[in-house]
């Protein structure tokens, strides 16, 4: 070992950590001090690696892909790298650059196995070192997991009113479909639009209309029941799928759906109240039938609703 590696360096690193150096004083002339640039690749997964590096001056990152420098970790003094790739004899399985200049220890694997026989706590040490990795990798797939999930959700859900959209809406809608076909349910569909939404608007500017929008889909996901299924669907108009349903039983919820959003106004924040009416068409699924086929009806029978005045239930057979 270089005289520059002193002995109180090696006792400091966890793997070395309460080990009996004069046991393995034998070795010693078997260990290397390395240089390594700032930028250089220590290890690769296109590279079989036979060594332990430990850091005593610098910096090490670990990244995912060589050319890009974004890291996933990163390496202290006394910490050391490699110690997986060598007790699994495969290649690593992430790049370990220096970020800067640095200085390392290098110790063969056969070596190291000389070492654990002649001071088994060295094993101990680096058994704890991968337990703590291993610790540490599982508290990234979760933090990822959880990320994804976040993304997810931002990319299935409407920004404005919380509810899910038309993407989680082709993703979800058929596969319930054909689940209702599978075990003979009934399905019956809603859509919902807003009456004069334009005038609203209009007389209370856009961003009233956005708090419009709110207050109608927390009024209705709240008098749902939990396996019916509300998007919005585009504008001012949302969708329901009701799994199980026939549509008399859809409409006595229809219903109350709609009497609930007439008597419930939004309070702006000059103390005056927006009354907001719902118009709805309704439609029950026919065994075979596509989504959209489905859609295009429920379409019609919202469309025979406003027509007839507004504010009201027009079922399509």
């Amino acid at each position: 070992m270089s005289s520059e590696v002193s002995e109180s360096f090696l006792q400091q690193s966890e793997i070395f950590r309460n080990v009996d150096l004069n046991k393995i004083r034998s070795q010693f002339d078997q260990i290397k001090m390395v240089q390594a640039q700032s930028g250089q690749t220590i290890l690769s997964p296109s590279s079989t690696n036979h060594f332990i590096y430990i850091l005593v001056k610098g910096e090490l990152i670990i990244c995912l892909q060589e050319r890009i420098s974004q890291a996933i970790a990163t390496i202290h003094p006394g910490d050391c790298v490699g110690e997986v790739s060598i007790i699994d004899d495969r290649t690593p399985s992430a790049y370990v650059k220096a970020s800067r200049n640095s200085e390392l220890i290098t110790i063969h694997r056969d070596v190291l196995t000389e070492m654990f026989e002649l001071q088994p706590q060295l094993a101990v040490n680096l058994l704890k070192l991968l337990a703590e990795r291993f610790r540490q990798n599982n508290d990234v797939l979760v933090n990822s997991i959880e990320l994804q999930q976040e993304y997810r959700d931002k990319a299935e859900r409407d920004a404005l009113t919380g509810l899910h959209n038309r993407t989680w809406m082709d993703e979800v809608f058929p596969r319930q479909m054909e689940l209702s076909e599978r075990i003979g349910q009934k399905v019956t569909m809603v859509m919902i639009d807003v009456d004069h939404f334009k005038n609203v608007n209009d007389e209370h500017g856009h961003l009233v209309g956005d708090m419009a929008l709110g207050h109608l889909a927390s009024v209705i996901q709240e008098n749902l029941r939990e396996t019916d299924l509300l998007v919005r669907y585009g504008g001012e108009e949302l969708l329901v799928l009701m799994p199980g349903t026939i549509i008399s039983r859809a409409h006595v919820v229809a219903e109350r759906v709609r009497a609930l959003v007439m008597a419930t106004p939004l309070t702006l924040k000059n103390g005056k109240q927006l009354e907001i009416t719902i118009s709805l068409g309704m439609t029950e699924w026919r065994e075979g039938e596509s989504l959209d086929s489905l859609i295009e009806r429920a379409d019609q029978g919202l469309y025979q609703a406003k027509n007839n005045g507004r504010n009201q239930i027009q079922i399509l057979t």
